[in-house]
């Protein structure tokens, strides 16, 4: 239910002009909604000090000596990590097809084959997740994916104030510099906060 994913998928949508700012919109309320409503059942059987960082609902049902609910929202927990890998899966090709058409990366990843499927980049895309879940452990990569959820949002940000403002002329590149050493210190203030 990511809106990035909606947007980064426009290119399948048959009327996109009418049914990606709905979907957008929608994913935004209802995961809010949502989120909400977790929040505050969350809350509501557990002090906030005791929530589990691993695995929050079903150790709160566990603790209030609900096990049955406990083993199904442990459940839904493995259910969905599938579903998400296969959505990311389905979405990084379509975004490296929009960086080829762009010229940002080689134009290999923009190559169709003769069903209208972006094969090239389904199977690199599907090769990094194999190879990452293969070797990398459960713990790190959760924490790799936020960081680099971030980092993405990040670059987006910084590429819109590039689009919009320009550095003076005399003195060139220094919104740049602004945006780096802005980026750098989020990620250094960051990892500080998560580590030490």
């Amino acid at each position: 239910l990511g809106y990035d994913s909606v947007c980064c998928v426009a290119g399948e949508a048959i009327n996109p002009r009418r049914d990606v700012p709905r979907a957008v919109m929608l994913t935004i309320g209802s995961v809010t909604v949502i989120y909400i409503m977790a929040s505050f059942a969350m809350t509501g059987m557990e002090p906030y000090q005791n929530i589990s960082d691993v695995s929050g609902f079903p150790e709160a049902f566990q603790s209030n000596g609900v096990h049955w609910a406990a083993q199904i929202s442990a459940f839904g927990e493995v259910f969905t990590l599938p579903i998400v890998v296969l959505l990311m899966t389905m979405v990084q090709p379509r975004l490296q097809y929009a960086l080829a058409q762009d010229g940002l990366i080689p134009p290999w990843f923009a190559k169709m084959d003769s069903t209208g499927n972006l094969y090239n980049g389904t199977m690199f895309a599907g090769g990094i997740v194999i190879f990452t879940a293969t070797f990398i452990p459960f713990l790190h990569l959760n924490d790799m994916i936020s960081a680099s959820v971030l980092i993405a949002f990040s670059m987006t940000d910084s590429s819109l104030i590039l689009l919009r403002q320009e550095s003076p002329k005399e003195s060139p590149f220094l919104l740049e510099k602004f945006l780096c050493v802005f980026n750098i210190a989020s990620f250094l203030s960051g990892l500080l906060l998560t580590h030490y």
